[in-house]
């Protein structure tokens, strides 16, 4: 039997534990037929996992086991589930799953970014098109020899840490939410950030006393910030097309499967966008680091995130 028969199939049964759940105490206790539903409930379980179903679903259905069998008899279920495990399967295979979404996303970022950075490389000028004259030379400022980071004491990094965590958290909440609405915001903000990269990139490169350090600060930091945001517009968009196509389901149920499927990868998110402030405020604004040592680690830190999402928990011989 196909997934979605089967989900059509027991989706009754699904809603129904679902609102007794969410129900009163009192109204709970007048559920004599609540042990009988756990028992079908832990068979679409069994079975669910013996036809190999997404993770989505096997997720969704043993968290309405472990809270049916708390209800039941008062103690929480063991499951095989820690942080560890977390990180290394089960965030790359969801965000595998969802990598026509990350394909559409990516698209809209570097598609912009590159085709403008190109654009404005042969033809600078080009650039007022997009950026005022002001902000083009606020960053060639900021990024000229010696400027960036100098004279920067630890109470500074650390304001600037939490500058660029509310700054990063506010560009993923935008994106995130830009997905939820029919998924053009988050689209038309990868857009808008592509074209930032693009055009503030060409310019920067193109000037000797600014490339250097541009691209010194950028690579390792960038790695988490652009994927983080990639994967924040990922995550809304995905619960966007819950809302708008739901299929045989109902909306609240596909809602419910959507969220299921997409928190690890809203924590990725949001655990990527802190790592990228922290790299941003300690180390890639640090001018006793060298150069070499920054583009080394940039390097890494981009493959292996690539590394990581492409490969981390796949099974032996998938």
């Amino acid at each position: 039997m196909k997934q979605k028969q089967f989900e059509t199939q027991h989706e009754a049964l699904w809603t129904n534990i679902s609102d007794i759940l969410n129900s009163s105490k009192k109204e709970q206790g007048r559920r004599d037929d609540f042990p009988m539903l756990y028992r079908r409930l832990c068979q679409t379980l069994a079975l669910a996992q013996q036809r190999g179903y997404s993770p989505a679903l096997t997720d969704f259905l043993q968290t309405l086991v472990s809270q049916c069998h708390q209800k039941l008899y008062g103690v929480k279920v063991e499951r095989a589930f820690t942080l560890h495990h977390w990180l290394l399967r089960d965030l790359p295979r969801r965000v595998r799953e969802e990598w026509r979404l990350l394909l559409l996303v990516s698209l809209a970022f570097w598609g912009v970014a590159i085709t403008l950075g190109l654009l404005i490389w042969y033809m600078p000028d080009m650039a007022y098109y997009f950026k005022d004259p002001a902000d083009i030379e606020r960053y060639r400022s900021m990024y000229q020899t010696q400027k960036i980071g100098a004279g920067r004491g630890a109470e500074n990094d650390f304001a600037m840490f939490g500058f660029y965590i509310w700054n990063n958290v506010s560009i993923d909440f935008r994106t995130f939410a830009g997905g939820i609405f029919c998924g053009v915001p988050a689209l038309l903000i990868m857009a808008f950030n592509g074209m930032e990269l693009g055009v503030i990139g060409a310019i920067l490169s193109a000037d000797q006393s600014t490339r250097q350090n541009f691209w010194s600060f950028f690579i390792t930091h960038a790695s988490f910030e652009i994927i983080g945001m990639l994967l924040a517009g990922v995550a809304g968009m995905r619960l966007g097309l819950s809302v708008i196509a739901p299929g045989r389901l109902s909306r609240r149920h596909a809602l419910q499967l959507s969220s299921q499927r997409v928190f690890p990868i809203l924590v990725g998110a949001a655990l990527l966008t802190f790592t990228a402030a922290f790299f941003e405020a300690f180390f890639c604004a640090n001018p006793d680091i060298p150069v070499s040592a920054k583009y080394v680690t940039g390097t890494c830190c981009w493959l292996g995130l690539i590394a990581f999402f492409a490969f981390a928990g796949r099974q032996r011989g998938s």
